[in-house]
């Protein structure tokens, strides 16, 4: 069922909403936010082109890569989890500096962390609305 007006919001909102998740995960090991927010704001907008777009659509672009994205997550955050025992305890932050000129980039374990939540929220909530889309007989509508 693919509305005009919902064809429009596609367009303004979900660059939009891409550009929240980013941001809401770059934040989120110093303030609030992170990576469970932002999964959710990134399958907000992967909701927003279900319905103006279609299941099908969105299920061939994104649905093969849905299962190793769960996979890969958990990966990432069983990584970072692992990492901190390097420094004494499970889940210790560990953190590298690097100066490129004036700039001062912070890259840790907690990042790695927020990767991996985010990867797993984006995969299983956007695998539950894909399902949730699909008939009684399990075919797309």
């Amino acid at each position: 069922m693919s509305v005009l007006f919902l064809r429009l919001l596609d367009r303004l909102l979900t660059p939009i909403l891409l550009f929240l998740a980013l941001w809401l995960f770059f934040r989120g090991h110093n303030q609030p936010g992170g990576g469970f927010i932002a999964g959710l704001a990134m399958a907000a907008a992967f909701q927003l082109q279900i319905l103006s777009r279609g299941d099908a659509f969105v299920r061939a672009r994104v649905g093969p890569y849905l299962q190793p994205m769960t996979g890969i997550g958990l990966l990432a955050a069983s990584a970072a989890a692992l990492l901190g025992l390097l420094e004494g305890s499970f889940l210790k932050a560990i953190w590298v500096f690097w100066h490129i000129g004036p700039l001062e980039i912070e890259l840790g374990t907690p990042q790695l962390f927020d990767l991996g939540v985010f990867l797993v929220v984006v995969s299983v909530v956007v695998s539950y609305l894909l399902s949730l889309s699909l008939n009684k007989e399990g075919e797309s509508e």
